[in-house]
């Protein structure tokens, strides 16, 4: 309602694209990283830690499934609001979009892997999800351009992989006028995708070393 009066550019940016990613992104939070305060609950993270099939490779199964209906979910308000206002959805670079999603989606597993690995040591699971889930909206442009920010904030939001692949969507969206702040912003993209999945896998191998030595993975 709010955007009703803008372009349909900007609605499809913010109004379109930008609920489904804050769909994506709660999904993320609060399932992928509330599995495991589930399995601890119910008395079943001790079980899993100890099956025969890697840990980690147990929680990126976890975290996949919840993508995937993130990406169920984020399609759903994409075309939930391009019928109820009766908005086209409108792509100029298709192809650069497709591979920019595919690669967003890649950045949103690694950084769900990365939140379980952080919360399965954690007893206050509930409270880092909450606490996570706005602020990550707020600093990657989600509803929002983040020039709107604190300037102080600026450099946090560059640092958060969900504000690059807002920006190149809309790149994609709108059409690619700087092919060169395009693919500076895919590197970051990119780069930042990696880290997180290097940082997850590290993060598994000291909860791998920490529970074996304290036992306490269970605890609530």
């Amino acid at each position: 309602m709010i955007y009703m009066d803008s372009s349909n550019e900007k609605i499809i940016n913010y109004v379109m694209f930008g609920t489904a990613v804050a769909s994506l992104w709660g999904t993320i939070s609060f399932s992928s990283a509330g599995d495991i305060d589930r399995e601890r609950f119910m008395g079943a993270l001790e079980i899993i830690f100890n099956s025969p099939t890697n840990f980690f490779l147990i929680m990126f199964g976890k975290v996949v499934g919840n993508t995937i209906l993130g990406t169920l979910s984020m399609l759903i308000s994409i075309f939930f609001v391009s019928i109820a206002f009766s908005i086209p959805i409108i792509i100029v670079d298709l192809s650069k979009f497709i591979l920019v999603f595919i690669i967003g989606l890649s950045s949103f597993i690694g950084i769900a892997m990365m939140l379980s690995g952080l919360l399965a040591v954690s007893r206050s699971t509930r409270i880092f999800m909450n606490i996570l889930d706005y602020p990550m909206m707020i600093l990657s442009g989600v509803a929002f351009p983040i020039s709107l920010l604190p300037s102080s904030l600026i450099p946090i939001s560059y640092s958060l992989a969900p504000t690059h692949f807002l920006l190149l969507i809309r790149m994609c969206i709108s059409g690619i006028d700087n092919l060169h702040s395009f693919y500076i912003h895919l590197g970051y993209l990119i780069g930042l995708t990696t880290i997180y999945g290097i940082l997850s896998y590290f993060l598994y191998k000291i909860i791998d070393i920490k529970a074996r030595e304290k036992a306490t993975l269970g605890v609530i």
